[in-house]
């Protein structure tokens, strides 16, 4: 930086240089005022074509040659050249190099743009023009603009390699690369690319390999996703949509319910399994697998993902099938400890965990296709939760990505299948606290327990672990009642939604320890919840279905899909929402018989609700769909929509 004598010099140097070359300039060539720029060739030419003689226009010129420059009329002094001493840029600087602010002279230029000059003859230069209505500049920006002539470089017309270009833009969110699309055509051709919206599109979770054969771009296949999305959301709102019953009558009661994705599998009382895939025929589930041979031993659990298809029944035996071909089971083998024993799976895993009393079964596949029991271990206690969770993307199946956790009485475990059992890891574990529901995903675990405490508050409380760690994060409080339901593995990031005997629905932010969301949901008591980045879908004791709105905290909509069940299961994915109400234990199953033998949902009921088309219509006949507009009517003119019956 330069020293204050140095800029001092420096400031003064310049002042007497523009002086100098001002006064020169004015002063011309024989110290007289210099040539007006009126005076033309015309007046030049006159004198050599005629001679001697003077004309009164010469007379003039030659009387306004040897006026001073101070006493020149005003209209003189109008032209905006850079040899003249007042011009423009050349007075600012003059003034800010004599220590004037810019506020003040911008104060001052508009205070001189209310008064009206007078006009002005001649031209007038570039920065004397008006202005657009709406563009202010201060006096120093003006000064830049007329002196920096490098502002004029056209920047967007600077080229870069492709590869390069295509580097930059990656970073780009979906508005951006649009905002970017509409600044050029070169700019277009690279914000257009299918690399980039391929990467959006994934984000986003589109499909490409229907539309990449049909030839549609990936940005239209995410306009596509996006409307459909959007439609979607409102179909959502508004309660439109159809509904399927899928046939449970078959096999007996039903006894467990499970889904993901497309797939829903059913497990009956007389040991019948059943597959549906919802979009298998037309947006109408069908049937891929089903057991034929009824047997006395219900089933009494059942899972599913994308690859396989598990079943657990009343006598131990377990049964794995293909989710996409069904038919023979894959593997088969018996855990006899009494009762039907927990299965559970991963999405896109072909990993099963099951456990029946204290033993714990991890089986998988090899690398040509046998199923083998990968180990086979047994707890202190007796297992009453358990889920398997995956640590990395479902590409990756090995069994060394796969983690178990389980919990006893009053302890909660983490397992690698890949280690040996005493490697375990037990992350909760507090005596006389019983642990009432878990839920796991590939980093938290979320345990809700029932403990003896000074208030309320402690007694019902989730606590919330890191399962890298194995240490606790928070401790959510906050229910009244015990926890008989929660979310974590569907919701979205640090989110978690929890129900309670208290018959409220509350949702949690797991940063903070207080609920976001508090609602008196259910009157017999809540059964399961989900929750996505808008929405909580709660089922209840008593039957209900209900949709809240997480940023109006209002009910959305009602309905009850069985009035002798309660809803056992409740899951939704994108468009549809699948709710399963069957009775809860066996014992109860001859006495519903007899009091409800009239109600068709009696032995159980599978509600599968599309909100992906608006179908509320469907095969109802032009003359009930009247929108009350028309002046003169008929004895018909009904308009019917869901949840009513169709005609």
């Amino acid at each position: 930086m330069a020293r204050p004598d140095e800029l001092s010099k420096f400031v003064e140097q310049w002042k007497q240089e523009i002086h100098g070359s001002n006064h020169k300039e004015a002063a011309g060539p024989s110290g007289q005022g210099r040539v007006p720029r009126t005076q033309g060739f015309g007046s030049v030419g006159s004198k050599w074509e005629g001679g001697g003689g003077t004309s009164k226009q010469q007379q003039q010129e030659s009387r306004t040659l040897k006026t001073p420059p101070d006493q020149l009329p005003p209209q003189t002094l109008c032209n905006q050249d850079s040899s003249n001493p007042h011009y423009p840029p050349f007075m600012l600087a003059d003034r800010l190099l004599q220590g004037e602010t810019t506020e003040s002279l911008s104060v001052e230029q508009r205070s001189r743009k209310r008064l009206k000059p007078d006009a002005c003859p001649g031209p007038v230069s570039p920065s004397r023009q008006a202005e657009p209505q709406g563009t202010r500049h201060t006096l120093l920006e003006q000064l830049i603009s007329d002196l920096d002539e490098i502002n004029e470089i056209p920047f967007f017309e600077v080229s870069l390699p492709r590869e390069l270009a295509l580097q930059i833009f990656q970073h780009l969110s979906m508005e951006d690369l649009c905002r970017c699309a509409q600044v050029s055509s070169s700019w277009r051709s690279l914000a257009d690319d299918e690399v980039l919206w391929q990467k959006v599109g994934q984000g986003l979770g589109c499909d490409f390999s229907a539309d990449s054969a049909a030839g549609q771009k990936s940005k239209e296949v995410v306009k596509t996703h996006i409307e459909t999305d959007r439609m979607v959301t409102g179909n959502w709102k508004s309660r439109v949509g159809q509904i399927d019953y899928l046939e449970c009558a078959i096999g007996g009661f039903l006894s467990a319910v499970n889904s993901s994705g497309t797939h829903i599998v059913a497990g009956f009382s007389k040991g019948i399994v059943r597959l549906w895939d919802m979009l298998a025929d037309e947006n109408t589930p069908s049937v891929l697998l089903e057991t034929t041979q009824e047997q006395e031993r219900p089933v009494g659990n059942v899972s599913v993902n994308s690859t396989v298809t598990v079943a657990s029944f009343g006598s131990g035996d377990v049964s794995i099938w293909s989710t996409e071909h069904g038919g023979t089971p894959l593997h088969h083998f018996t855990v006899d400890q009494g009762g039907p024993p927990q299965v559970c799976t991963c999405p896109g895993g072909a990993v099963v965990a099951s456990a029946s009393g204290s033993v714990v079964r991890v089986d998988s596949p090899d690398a040509v296709g046998v199923w083998h029991c990968r180990q086979n271990f047994s707890c202190d206690k007796k297992v009453t939760h358990l889920t398997l969770v995956q640590k990395s993307e479902p590409p990756n199946k090995a069994l060394s990505n796969h983690l178990v956790v389980m919990a006893t009485d009053y302890d909660v475990y983490a397992h690698r299948p890949d280690r040996p059992p005493e490697e375990r890891h037990r992350f909760h574990s507090l005596y006389g606290a019983v642990v009432e529901c878990l839920d796991a995903t590939a980093e938290r675990a979320a345990v809700a327990s029932t403990c003896f405490g000074v208030s309320l508050e402690d007694v019902f409380k989730v606590q919330c672990y890191c399962l890298d760690t194995g240490k606790q994060l928070t401790s959510l409080r906050g229910h009244r009642g015990q926890v008989t339901c929660m979310n974590l593995r569907n919701s979205p990031p640090n989110m978690l939604v929890t129900g309670a005997a208290d018959k409220r629905v509350r949702v949690f932010d797991l940063r903070t320890p207080r609920p976001v969301l508090n609602q008196y949901a259910h009157p017999l008591g809540v059964s399961c919840v989900q929750m996505d980045d808008w929405k909580v879908v709660s089922g209840g004791r008593e039957g209900s279905l209900c949709v809240w709105d997480l940023r109006t905290q209002n009910k959305l909509w009602e309905m009850k899909p069985s009035k002798v069940h309660p809803i056992q299961y409740c899951r939704f994915g994108g468009p549809h929402l699948i709710a399963a109400c069957y009775p809860g234990t066996s014992s109860s199953r001859e006495e519903l018989m007899d009091q409800y033998r009239h109600q068709p949902d009696v032995k159980g009921r599978i509600n599968v609700y599309d909100f992906s088309v608006d179908q509320t219509t469907r095969d109802v006949p032009d003359i009930c769909k009247a929108d009350y507009d028309e002046p003169e009517g008929y004895n018909y003119n009904i308009s019917l929509a869901m949840p009513y019956d169709a005609v």
